[in-house]
């Protein structure tokens, strides 16, 4: 019996032993899971911040970006609309070359008809004159 006595001891001393360890094991456990879920809480707070943050960002930069977009398509048709405005410009301005040049032309050859015809007149007072004609040149 004192062989059972003790073995019994023992094995009841071994069950308070584990059982001290168990509980401290379920509280250290314990801590750890809670501290995971703190930590894993802060986390998902900071996450959403930071998600917000990022959707306003977006957002804005969306907004912005179509403002750029509605401005660019406004400059691009005034930019159409000036190089029209050029061509025709352009084209009248030729026009005008083309008929700057058909006067110019003319003239000259007005003044040689001029030039022509004044040599022609020189020639006639000549002759008058050879023949004493009272006329005046």
């Amino acid at each position: 019996m004192s062989f059972s006595i003790y073995y019994e001891n023992k094995l009841k001393n071994i069950s308070i032993e584990y059982n001290k360890s168990r509980e401290s094991f379920q509280e250290a456990t314990g801590k750890t899971v809670l501290e995971n879920v703190n930590e894993t809480i802060q986390l998902k707070e900071t996450f959403q911040k930071d998600k917000e943050a990022l959707e306003k960002s977006y957002y804005d930069l969306k907004t912005e970006n179509e403002g750029l977009i509605r401005d660019y398509d406004k400059l691009k048709a005034q930019i159409d609309s000036v190089k029209s405005e050029l061509e025709r410009s352009k084209s009248n301005f030729d026009k005008l070359q083309n008929q700057f040049k058909q006067v110019r032309d003319s003239l000259a050859s007005a003044d040689q008809e001029i030039s022509r015809l004044a040599g022609k007149v020189n020639e006639l007072c000549s002759r008058l004159k050879t023949y004493n004609a009272d006329e005046k040149c």
